[in-house]
């Protein structure tokens, strides 16, 4: 955090004494935690997998653009599991402890499908803002 308040100094952050790079990685942060549940469920519609499998499969299905937290992610699969979206079992681990493999439950399948329609609304949501805006620009 830089003086005043600021996280780079600039005073571009739109009159509340934060730079432009901070309402950038707030807003970044927070599109990315609230992804983690339809990319888990994007990944595991691709392949039955452990938590890190799933890690890497989301960051791999989004360039990148989603990398969630071991923590995160493994909260979101026990609330999915809790709420019978996805089922795990215990298998061996190849050269270490047991891990738990998570699969989507046909009631997940539903949910990823709800949530695909929620991204496309979304999707179009985000268009018409983003023409408003650039409109108001002009």
């Amino acid at each position: 955090m830089g003086t005043g308040g600021r996280c780079c100094g600039s005073d571009a952050g739109g009159g509340n004494g934060e730079g432009a790079c901070c309402w950038r990685r707030r807003a970044s942060a927070a599109s990315r935690g609230a992804l983690v549940e339809p990319a888990a469920l994007a990944a595991l519609l691709r392949a039955d997998g452990h938590g890190y499998d799933l890690r890497r499969d989301i960051a791999q299905l989004t360039d990148g653009r989603v990398e969630a937290d071991p923590g995160g992610l493994y909260r979101t699969l026990r609330r999915l599991e809790e709420d019978g979206f996805v089922a795990s079992t215990w298998v061996e681990g190849e050269s270490g402890p047991q891990r738990r493999e998570y699969r989507l439950t046909p009631d997940g399948r539903l949910l990823a499908q709800e949530w695909a329609a929620d991204l496309r609304d979304r999707e179009r949501l985000s268009g018409t803002l983003a023409d408003a805006l650039t409109a108001r620009a002009d």
